[in-house]
């Protein structure tokens, strides 16, 4: 094995020379044998979610107190209480994080894949947990978008997930019909948007209406997006609900 490992890292760097791995953010060589598509430098600028949060949809909540076992929900939440019983995302929507999901999302980089299964085990482990004995099913895409793009980023996603999470498998059991980017659309508009778009498939191998379900997107906003497919699911009867986004903002 030792010797494996150590002509594995020889022949590694016989390719950096000949062929030099840059960053996929800044386009700096990248440093190291644990990501093939981004540098140390941009990695330690992700805006991971830390401290206090909303436990339905990660809003960062500042200094307010949390007692006990208490589950603190922001304001918005508890105005709106989503279809889904907890959420987590990883990280802030902005900076190097925001990067990462734009490049994902339009420059063909279903490649990030191995990178993201990395960053998440080593910079947001609660993942691991959040996940594990779950069916990850990833937000549908229309299938123009899905043949454009030629994948879709949160499958990539939900697969990276898979990857370092205990008993968790990636189940395409939600369908999309094309609509409107919900990109530049305000709240409101999102609802509507969204509305009728979205089919669930019921006949999957291994979903029962008892499986604890994961929805997973890129970036959460207004939360429009992931609270349909729970609509959706739940209309199906399927309860257990939760959302898991990489991004937040």
């Amino acid at each position: 094995m030792k010797c494996f490992e150590k002509a594995k890292k020889f022949f590694n760097f016989i390719l950096d020379c000949l062929f030099p791995r840059c960053c996929t953010i800044c386009n700096r060589k990248v440093d190291g044998d644990d990501y093939c598509n981004l540098c140390s430098s941009c990695i330690e600028k992700i805006p991971w979610i830390r401290g206090n949060k909303c436990y339905l949809c990660s809003r960062p909540l500042g200094d307010t107190e949390v007692s006990g076992e208490e589950k603190t929900i922001c304001a918005e939440c508890k105005a709106n209480p989503p279809y889904f019983k907890s959420g987590m995302s990883c990280w802030l929507h902005k900076g190097v994080g925001r990067d990462i999901i734009l490049t994902l999302k339009y420059r063909n980089a279903d490649f990030l894949k191995n990178d993201i299964a990395m960053l998440l085990k080593r910079y947001c482990g609660e993942v691991c947990e959040f996940a594990k004995d779950s069916l990850l099913v990833p937000v549908p895409t229309s299938y123009f978008r899905r043949v454009k793009r030629g994948y879709n980023q949160a499958e990539v996603i939900a697969y990276a997930v898979a990857k370092i999470v205990n008993n968790a498998s990636v189940v395409n059991m939600l369908r999309s019909k094309n609509k409107k980017s919900q990109t530049k659309l305000k709240r409101d508009d999102r609802l509507l948007n969204i509305k009728g778009t979205i089919e669930c498939s019921t006949d999957s191998e291994g979903v029962s209406q008892d499986s604890r379900i994961v929805i997973v997107d890129d970036v959460s906003t207004t939360g429009t997006t992931v609270n349909e497919c729970c609509r959706i699911l739940q209309g199906a009867g399927f309860n257990n609900l939760h959302v898991l986004t990489l991004s937040y903002g």
